[in-house]
């Protein structure tokens, strides 16, 4: 049985969401997400592309930048660029110059996946979909 009420948990998350959504987005190329745990989001052009969580020692600091840059094709955005950029080094460029991040860190890891969740319900981001 959880320590908390429901109430709390959803003020928890409500406010996990809203902290987020509050973060003015950055450019990838330019970011320095910290390497803590915790749910962010890609931007095009002002729209929701995709929502992801960070668990694990590295957290957002590696996922992001590693994982979604540098990444291997299976990745949402490598696979959404892959076409228009062949070239992995054009494509990693390009997704430097125009996808935007916004990150909230939270410690509960039960709670980061809830409200990755939550938002990918909300949002339906593209890259989410496949």
């Amino acid at each position: 049985m959880s320590t908390i009420s429901v109430d709390e948990a959803f003020r928890l998350v409500r406010d996990d969401v809203a902290k987020l959504l509050a973060v003015s987005p950055e450019l990838l190329g330019l970011a320095n997400p910290p390497k803590g745990c915790g749910v962010y989001m890609l931007l095009v052009d002002g729209e929701i592309m995709y929502v992801g969580k960070a668990n694990g020692r590295k957290g957002l600091h590696d996922r992001l930048l590693s994982k979604h840059i540098s990444g291997d094709d299976k990745h949402a955005i490598q696979r959404a660029y892959k076409a228009d950029f062949p070239d992995r080094a054009l494509r990693r460029e390009h997704i430097k110059k125009t996808v935007l991040a916004r990150w909230v860190l939270i410690t509960d890891s039960a709670r980061v996946s809830t409200v990755e969740q939550l938002l990918i319900w909300l949002y339906d981001p593209p890259w989410n979909r496949e």
